[in-house]
């Protein structure tokens, strides 16, 4: 790469740089979702399996190592509350995820027209491949 234009170089590691952050926003958004997501359908079984419990039931909450006995009523709504919370979350971090891929798809049109303009680079890049 000794014989590139400097300004092609610096625009070729920044372009890598913003390339390499934006796919671990993606990762970073796709495990979050998949957190969000599993939450979601857990406290949604969860306030299944608590319905068809008797209202006199006695019903624990686990907070930490040990079990807490907590009205029925109180661990339905909580799962609820939670269910509804996470699927509020969800929606976000789609949008989030859509903006990430949108910045990503620019990142990599960058890079095509840098390579595109630049016959040198593109060698260089071809070459080390």
């Amino acid at each position: 790469m000794d014989q590139l234009d400097e300004r092609d170089r610096q625009a070729f590691l920044e372009l890598q740089e913003k390339l390499v952050d934006q796919t671990r926003k993606k990762k970073q958004v796709a495990a979050q979702l998949r957190s969000c997501d599993t939450e979601q359908k857990r406290a949604v079984l969860t306030a299944e399996e608590l319905n068809n419990l008797p209202d006199d039931a006695k019903t624990y909450e686990q907070i930490g190592r040990a079990y807490f006995l907590m009205p029925k009523l109180q661990l339905l709504q909580d799962r609820k509350d939670t269910a509804v919370s996470r699927q509020a979350d969800i929606k976000a971090l789609k949008e989030t995820q859509t903006s990430v891929q949108k910045a990503l798809e620019a990142v990599e049109n960058e890079f095509k027209e840098l390579l595109q303009h630049s016959p040198a680079l593109q060698q260089a890049v071809s070459r080390s491949a």
